[in-house]
């Protein structure tokens, strides 16, 4: 609807809302960039195809905020609303499903990188924020360092986050794709982009050939599936999205910008 508000933007600003003078003085004071790669990609019918890109957007401000205040002081520089396609065993042919191919991305990512470096960021951290981009994320970064001396910590913060989604959501399993945390998370800063009266519920079948750690790579398991093993028969998400709620959202962001700076500090602070 004509003048109907979408969604605000919230502070602290990233570099995309600065001026060039804010942008002089501030990377001045915090070289170090932090990023995010999402997708423009099919969310079913509750969440807009720009959840991921969403969701990034609040981690990288949150992130550089904990490493400020942890010692390292950092910018959000933005999140990349595109990403390489959805893998086609999880999702095939889906509508709204636009991405780029993984040479693209991995060149898409070099150059804004360097470009980065070029205004003045001396390291960049690399947030995931599209699973399916983080095998291009890695060889964008090990390019950087390896071919321009430009050094990138690549974060996944998914896998550690499985001991705590429980404590507090309402599904003690992590649903992903259009479930409960990652409905919340879009609930908690765009709400007006959510409608969950749009939304049901669905779980795939149970694992009937469980072996361990064989879940995917960026789940925290050791696989790579990058070929269909079957039709695809998902509605577009997994889980119970309706069980969302902002302050669930709100929570998730907190407990990911933790671990991001905690780990970066790790090998980055003195």
């Amino acid at each position: 609807m004509k003048g109907e508000l979408l969604y605000e933007v919230r502070g602290p600003k990233t570099i995309l809302e600065m001026t060039a003078a804010e942008f002089g003085e501030a990377v001045k004071r915090a070289p170090i960039a932090v990023l995010a790669f999402g997708s423009v990609e099919n969310h079913s019918t509750h969440l807009p195809l720009s959840a991921d890109t969403l969701q990034g957007t609040e981690l990288i401000k949150r992130a550089a905020e904990k490493l400020t205040e942890k010692g390292l002081p950092a910018l959000p520089a933005f999140c990349v609303p595109y990403g390489v396609e959805t893998n086609r065993f999880e999702r095939q042919n889906t509508l709204g499903n636009v991405s780029l191919s993984q040479k693209t991305f991995i060149q898409m990512v070099t150059e804004l990188s360097l470009s980065l470096v070029k205004n003045g960021f001396k390291r960049l951290v690399f947030c995931v924020s599209h699973t399916e981009n983080l095998a291009a994320m890695h060889v964008a970064a090990k390019d950087l360092g390896d071919e321009h001396d430009v050094p990138v910590i690549v974060v996944n913060w998914i896998p550690p986050m499985n001991d705590e989604w429980p404590k507090f959501l309402k599904n003690a399993a992590h649903q992903g794709h259009g479930g409960e945390d990652e409905t919340a998370c879009v609930m908690a800063v765009t709400p007006h982009l959510v409608d969950i009266s749009n939304s049901g519920s669905y779980h795939p079948p149970e694992d009937t050939n469980p072996v361990k750690s064989a879940g995917l790579h960026y789940y925290g398991g050791a696989l790579g599936i990058y070929t269909p093993i079957g039709a695809d028969k998902t509605p577009g998400f997994v889980g119970d999205p309706s069980d969302a709620d902002a302050k669930a959202g709100e929570i998730c962001y907190d407990l990911y910008a933790d671990w991001i700076a905690d780990a970066v500090c790790k090998y980055w602070k003195k």
